[in-house]
């Protein structure tokens, strides 16, 4: 219990001081601090326009470096005024309304090809198309003016802070990854122990390895998408360029650790080393997140001596074995200091501009953007869906024009609307629930709370709103549904009317977008056999970087590093999809015991290359040429036969014998599969 009780406070203290609750109260506050002030000199209506124009642009503002900021704040400025005086002029013919709104809602879902940014950018930019609708300004012209300035004003604040902590979001992302990849540590630490079922120990791996994909790639995006500050390295950004990197090979070597754990139990078994190895990882894990810790490097020592003493009177296979495991938590160890005490490396400035090869770069040509427009691509599909629900919403809303709070019909499509089958059922679950929990929140404060508290309930409302938008989405509906009844009840006072509305058209719009996940569908079920290929096709690089990978050569360690990259975003890539597919309506059609002994199958692969990569460093001779030559064979192999692998295929798998796992061992298995098949 007390246990319990210390992991929530632990997570409420993160949550606390977290980018996003810092973020969420500088938001809040630039809403409603030009709300106050024009209320105060008898402006409400530009207090409302601006304060509008502050709240739907704020959602555009993503983690990023300065160069990111200045680019999301005059384009997203520019899109929103735009937004704002096309919406607000056709609001007075029915026909030109729905015209301008689904045409709007279709190229800012579009604008999606150009990147995660963008993409907020135009979703942020069919939300205000919405508010306008419910607005119906009388001057479209003063109304973007006030949208216009509710931008600048926001973007002010942001710009200034990110001038004055320039490294912040940097900071965070990088706390991050070494919190995930102290967590996974200490889930390694587990396999070494006896007494721990490794029941769900895989699933657990490849769901840590999902995040830590990510929030490298955030780190990657942060710290090199900034051309100048890359290339005329400043002693703070060198110590981040240098930090990351280590973290980034620190990954790699935890990864190493991964070893088939049965076999290892039985290698060590009685022996006495098990402890040892597992309380040293966990002093790894330890020392990751909190480095001076003193007593923690003394223990960690007196480990390392007692595994040193322990190989010596082992059996010689025993000994080479635990020699690579001991070899492999020095490199963690050295590279744990490394990411504490960087030192500035003087090829940094040297190769500064090889290191943006590690950015997942948008492509921007008109090629490029030309070939989304085809129904073969997921963002057009999606475009097109969500064009003819806002067509539909618009359609009722024109029709119920006595109803002052219809447009929240086109809200809650917007919002809830996600590409995949799977996201949509969850995003819509957490509306209905965060809104019904919200209306009853809101209904009893109404009847109970004076108008001060209502208003100031609101102000607490919003901020839960930006802190949990995109942590735990049902909080924050939770959130804005108060904010939303509280402030329209003193505002508007017909509160069965909030109530009943916000009620109506969360249900019906909800409805209507299940009812679309079918109308241009994305399932994910028919790309699987697509991305296992590429997924195998980026193992194989993988190996062949690593099979001629030589430590002192800067650019064979380039090669290794990105071709590591790749492998994990095509494995990432692939459990994402396979999360996403086993949500889906046909997901019964699959053969999930070959989908899935495919995916563990090739993480193991990826696991032992990072293996075979620290050994390569280290001289270590881990694979023959004919070794090489036949893991190779095979997955090439595989790869030309994938396209008959039907995953819909009931396939008696060939059983996984007592061997430990081994390079060649695993090609051969996958091999093996498709001569079954």
């Amino acid at each position: 219990m007390l246990k319990q009780i210390e992991n929530y406070l632990s997570r409420a203290y993160q949550l606390l001081k977290s980018e996003h609750t810092v973020d969420a109260l500088r938001n809040t506050l630039s809403v409603i601090l030009p709300i106050i002030f024009f209320y105060k000199i008898d402006w409400p209506t530009t207090g409302i326009g601006v304060g509008i124009g502050a709240l739907m642009i704020c959602m555009t503002d993503l983690p990023g470096n300065r160069a990111d900021k200045f680019k999301a704040a005059w384009i997203s400025i520019l899109i929103f005024s735009i937004v704002a005086i096309l919406t607000a002029w056709s609001t007075s013919i029915s026909l030109m309304m729905i015209v301008v709104v689904v045409t709007i809602t279709f190229l800012l879902t579009m604008s999606a090809v150009l990147g995660q940014r963008m993409a907020a950018i135009g979703l942020m930019g069919i939300i205000l198309a919405t508010f306008t609708i419910g607005l119906k300004p009388k001057d479209p012209l003063l109304y973007a003016n006030y949208i216009f300035w509710g931008g600048v004003w926001y973007y002010l604040i942001s710009l200034l802070q990110i001038s004055v902590f320039p490294y912040r979001s940097l900071n965070r992302a990088i706390a991050q990854a070494e919190r995930e990849t102290s967590a996974l540590l200490r889930l390694r630490a587990q396999g070494y122990n006896s007494k721990v079922s490794l029941s769900g120990f895989n699933q657990s791996n490849m769901r840590l390895h999902l995040k830590l994909a990510s929030s490298h790639e955030l780190i990657r995006q942060l710290l090199l998408s900034d051309r100048k500050a890359v290339k005329k390295l400043n002693p703070k950004v060198a110590a981040y360029l240098e930090k990351s990197i280590h973290l980034i090979d620190l990954y790699e070597q935890v990864s190493a650790v991964h070893y088939d754990y049965p076999y290892l139990r039985r290698q060590f078994e009685n022996t006495g080393a098990l402890p040892l190895i597992q309380q040293s990882i966990q002093l790894l894990a330890k020392l990751l997140t909190k480095p001076n810790h003193q007593l923690s490097i003394n223990q960690f020592e007196d480990l390392h001596i007692a595994l040193i003493q322990k190989a010596e009177t082992l059996e010689e296979g025993k000994k080479i074995l635990l020699r690579q495991i001991l070899a492999n938590i020095d490199e963690i160890y050295a590279l744990i200091k490394a990411i504490h005490q960087p030192q500035i490396n003087n090829q940094l400035n040297e190769n500064t501009e090889r290191y943006r090869d590690f950015l997942t770069l948008t492509p921007v040509q008109a090629k490029t953007v030309k070939s989304h427009f085809s129904l073969s691509s997921p963002i057009f599909r999606f475009a097109l869906r969500l064009s003819a629900l806002c067509l539909v919403a618009m359609i009722l809303i024109a029709w119920l024009t006595e109803e002052h709070y219809s447009y929240w019909l086109l809200l809650t499509m917007v919002i809830v609307s996600r590409p995949s089958y799977g996201q949509t059922m969850k995003r819509n679950a957490e509306r209905i629930g965060g809104t019904a929990i919200g209306l009853l929140i809101g209904w009893s404060l109404s009847q109970y709370a004076d108008v001060s508290l209502q208003l100031y309930v609101s102000v607490i409302g919003l901020f839960g709103f930006f802190a949990f938008n995109r942590v735990a989405y049902s909080i924050s509906a939770v959130c804005i549904t108060v904010a939303v009844i509280l402030c329209l009840n003193v505002y508007d006072g017909n509160l069965w009317r909030l109530v009943s509305d916000r009620a109506l058209f969360t249900i019906v719009g909800v409805t209507l977008c299940l009812g679309a996940t079918f109308v241009f569908p994305i399932w994910n079920a028919p790309r699987l056999s697509t991305l296992i290929a590429d997924v195998v096709k980026a193992n194989l690089l993988y190996f062949k970087a690593v099979v001629g990978l030589k430590p002192d050569d800067l650019d064979t360690v380039h090669q290794t590093r990105l071709a590591r990259k790749l492998s994990h975003q095509q494995l990432s890539a692939l459990s994402e999809a396979i999360q996403a597919a086993q949500k889906e309506p046909l997901k019964k059609q699959l053969n999930w015991s070959l989908i899935k002994r495919l995916q563990l199958f090739n993480y193991q692969f990826n696991v032992l290359t990072a293996t075979f990569s620290g050994l390569q460093k280290q001289g270590g001779d881990f694979l023959s040429k004919e070794d090489i030559k036949s893991v190779e064979e095979n997955l090439e192999q595989f790869l030309s036969n994938i396209n008959e692998l039907d995953l819909k295929q009931a396939i008696d798998l060939p059983a996984w014998g007592d061997q430990p796992l081994h390079l060649l061992e695993v090609s051969n298995y996958l091999a093996s599969i498709q001569k079954n098949s």
